[in-house]
C-alpha cells in the first residue's frame, strides 16, 4: 500500500490530480483502520502508470489534467440566450423539431412495442436488449424483497408520508447495504429499479404471496394498489405510462443526477439527488395540482370560474404548456390514447372531464396538455390513490436518471457551470 504522496510521486502528478483520478473511478483509495489517511494499492498505481509511459520526452497516452475534466455550460446559440443552455452531450435521448426519441427510436414506437423493462435496458445500454436480459430483469423485480433496514427506515416515516419522500428515504439506506465494491454499476441500477415499487406499498402488500408468473414493475404496482386479480389490459396500460415517463433529455431532475454522478458519487446518490429535485413544486408538483383541480371540479366548482382564477393570478392551468413543445407534448398525446383505452373498461368520468378541460383550455389559452396531465388521468383511472401519480412518474423516470448517470460515468467531466455576477462592485473591507 502507498500513501497519497507516494502514489502521486509514482504517477508523476500532483495530489489534486491523484484525487481527481479517484473521483473519476480510475483509481480506488482505501482507509486505514486507525486514522483517516487514504492508501492506494501499489498494483493499481503501476497499472495506471502504464497509461503514462514516456515517449520522446512527452506522455504518449497521458491522462488529462484534472482541470480539463470540468464541463462549462455554453449557450446553444451565438446570441448567448440564457434559455436552453448546453451543458453536456448525450446519446440517451433527443428532442428534434418537437419529436422525442429514446436512443434513436421514436417515442411512439417505444411506447407501443416495448415493456418498461425493455425501455430500461435500451436506455442503459444503447441497444435493444435480448429477450433473456429482459426476462432476467423482470424476474429480479418479481422476486425483490426489501432489506430489513430499508423497511425500518420507511416505517419510521410512516405510510402516510408523501410518496416521493418514501422513495428518497429508501436510497441512502439501500446504498448502505453490504455489497461487493467491485460489482458493476448496472447491478446497482437493477437494484434501484426493483426496489422502487416496494417503497410505495404497505408492509402487508410487500409480504403477501405473489403469483410466480407475475414479472415486472407494472405488475408489482398493480398488485399492490389494484389487487392481485388485475387484467392484462391494466398491465399494458401502466406499462405504456411508465415507458412514456422513462426519459426526457436534460430536465431539472436529470441534470441533478448527472451533476452528482460527475463528482464520482454512486448511483444511489444520483437518484436521490434527482428525487430531491422532483420534490420541488415547480418541477414535480404538477401532478398534485392537477389532482386538486379535478377534486375541485368534482366538488361542483365550474371549470370556467376555475380557469378565470388561474388567469387572474397569472398562472397556467396545471398540466398545460411546455417550453420545449409549443405545438403540444407528444407524450401527452400518447397517454391520452392510453386513457381512452382504459375508459372503455373503467368508466369514462375521468376521461370525459379531462377532454372537457383540454378543449376549454385550448379555446381560452391556446395551450395543449403536457405529460403530467394525462399521466395523472391514467394513473387515477387505473385505481391508484391520490398522491401516487408523481411517484409513478418517478418510478418510470428512474430509468432515464440511471441512463444519464451511467453515461456520465463512462466519459466523465466534472459539471461546473459558471454564474454571471450581479452583486456589488469590488470594494475593500478597510
Amino acid at each position: 500500500m502507498l500513501t497519497a504522496a507516494e502514489a502521486a510521486a509514482q504517477l508523476g502528478v500532483k495530489l489534486g490530480t491523484l484525487y481527481a483520478y479517484v473521483s473519476r473511478g480510475w483509481l480506488k483509495s482505501y482507509r486505514r483502520r486507525v486514522g483517516r489517511e487514504a492508501l492506494y494499492r501499489r498494483t493499481d498505481i503501476e497499472a495506471l502508470r502504464g497509461m503514462t509511459m514516456p515517449e520522446r520526452g512527452r506522455r504518449a497516452r497521458s491522462l488529462p489534467e484534472a482541470s480539463s475534466w470540468v464541463t462549462i455550460a455554453q449557450p446553444p446559440t451565438a446570441d448567448a440566450s440564457p434559455s436552453g443552455v448546453i451543458v453536456a452531450e448525450s446519446g440517451v435521448s433527443s428532442i428534434v423539431d418537437g419529436r422525442l426519441a429514446y436512443r434513436g427510436y421514436p417515442i411512439e414506437e417505444v411506447v407501443e412495442h416495448a415493456s418498461y423493462e425493455e425501455a430500461c435496458l435500451l436506455l442503459w445500454s444503447g441497444e435493444r436488449p435480448a429477450q433473456l436480459e429482459v426476462e432476467r430483469l423482470r424476474r429480479a423485480i418479481a422476486t425483490a424483497q426489501m432489506p430489513a433496514p430499508v423497511a425500518s427506515a420507511l416505517s419510521s416515516v410512516g405510510q402516510r408520508a408523501p410518496s416521493l419522500l418514501r422513495l428518497a428515504v429508501m436510497m441512502p439506506v439501500l446504498a448502505a447495504q453490504p455489497r461487493n465494491p467491485a460489482r458493476p454499476r448496472t447491478d446497482d441500477a437493477q437494484e434501484i429499479v426493483r426496489m422502487m415499487p416496494l417503497a410505495l406499498t404497505s408492509a402487508d402488500a410487500r409480504s403477501s404471496k405473489r403469483r410466480p408468473q407475475l414479472f415486472g414493475t407494472a405488475e408489482r404496482l398493480l398488485q399492490a394498489f389494484a389487487g392481485p386479480e388485475f387484467r392484462s389490459w391494466e398491465r399494458r396500460a401502466l406499462d405504456r405510462v411508465l415507458v412514456a415517463c422513462a426519459e426526457h433529455e436534460l430536465n431539472a431532475s436529470t441534470f441533478a443526477a448527472r451533476v452528482v454522478a460527475s463528482t464520482g458519487a454512486d448511483l444511489y446518490a444520483s437518484v436521490l439527488a434527482a428525487l430531491c429535485s422532483l420534490s420541488g413544486p415547480i418541477h414535480g408538483g404538477a401532478c398534485d395540482r392537477i389532482e386538486t383541480m379535478f377534486a375541485a371540479l368534482d366538488s361542483g366548482i365550474r371549470l370556467e370560474a376555475m380557469l378565470q382564477q388561474f388567469g387572474e393570478r397569472h398562472l397556467l392551468p396545471p398540466g398545460f404548456g411546455h417550453a420545449i413543445y409549443p405545438a403540444g407534448d407528444p407524450r401527452a398525446l400518447l397517454l391520452k390514447s392510453v386513457a381512452a383505452s382504459v375508459a372503455q373498461h373503467k368508466g369514462k368520468r375521468w376521461f370525459e372531464t379531462a377532454c372537457q378541460v383540454e378543449e376549454r383550455v385550448w379555446r381560452r389559452d391556446r395551450l395543449r396538455p403536457n405529460l403530467d396531465f394525462y399521466l395523472t388521468v391514467c394513473t387515477r383511472m387505473l385505481g391508484f390513490p391520490r398522491g401516487l401519480p408523481a411517484a409513478i412518474f418517478a418510478v418510470g423516470r428512474v430509468a432515464g436518471w440511471i441512463a444519464h448517470s451511467l453515461e456520465q460515468y463512462a466519459d466523465n467531466r466534472l459539471i461546473r457551470p459558471r454564474m454571471r455576477y450581479r452583486g456589488s462592485p469590488l470594494r475593500h473591507w478597510a
